[in-house]
């Protein structure tokens, strides 16, 4: 992991199986995913793969026929762990992104891909259900008729198709992948964090219950004014915001 600039990037390296993830992998994930939302200086976190690949799925050396297998369990934990990060979440998609490297990157708030990046969801062709809990995160992405289109064929797509579907936020030419991954953290990375938190979870919280709860918007709506006041100030004297001089509250 590497912090710079209130971005934290996490890689995701086993470049000779095009990033598969391993289940010592994946523990080493979920324990970066755990110091990531104690870190106040940390404003944002980059998911990217090494290389010229994000993720070709789990590792299917770990997957045994006739049980359920641990490294499913696992993941799905990790997936979860994911989406519930109390930071806003990247996936810089690249090269592969296949089976549980695409629920990686569903699981992150917004997905970025250089154009040559190629896209599958994979558990059909492996015998695998896919969870409960990643089909709901799924449909509430693209909706029930490309969820379908997606798992019952498991097609390989297009960066540009994922696109058009919803499934990718930002398409960007490969030679200018990097910096377009980099400005697009920075932009995350200078707004208001009161703000980024509470879009975050009113949004989270209206795609799992369709709405958002009472109580959660007069949480927010009630709380400190602090990067309101840093907000006009600015405004007032016609320069950028400064929200990372004041903690603000993201919880």
């Amino acid at each position: 992991m590497a912090v710079s600039d209130a971005i934290a990037t996490l890689t995701i390296d086993n470049r000779t199986r095009a990033n598969a993830l391993t289940g010592s992998m994946l523990d080493a994930l979920a324990g970066r995913l755990r110091e990531l939302d104690d870190r106040s200086d940390v404003a944002v976190v980059v998911l990217a793969g090494a290389g010229s690949n994000f993720c070709s799925g789990l590792d299917i050396t770990e997957i045994t026929a006739g049980r359920r297998p641990r490294i499913v369990d696992d993941f799905t934990e990790v997936e979860d762990a994911l989406a519930r990060c109390s930071k806003p979440t990247i996936a810089a998609v690249q090269g592969h992104c296949i089976g549980a490297g695409a629920q990686l990157a569903i699981a992150c708030d917004l997905r970025i891909a250089a154009r040559t990046a190629r896209l599958a969801i994979t558990p059909a062709r492996l015998g695998l259900v896919y969870p409960a809990r990643s089909i709901e995160r799924l449909v509430g992405t693209v909706g029930p008729a490309v969820t379908k289109r997606l798992l019952l064929t498991a097609d390989t797509i297009t960066a540009d198709t994922a696109l058009r579907f919803g499934l990718i936020t930002d398409v960007v030419a490969e030679d200018e992948f990097g910096t377009a991954v980099v400005r697009l953290a920075a932009t995350v990375a200078s707004g208001s964090p009161t703000t980024i938190a509470a879009a975050k979870q009113m949004t989270d919280h209206a795609a799992s219950h369709g709405h958002v709860s009472s109580a959660l918007h007069q949480r927010w709506r009630n709380g400190p004014d602090t990067d309101l006041a840093i907000g006009l100030a600015a405004y007032a004297a016609k320069r950028t915001p400064d929200f990372r001089s004041v903690a603000s509250p993201t919880t």
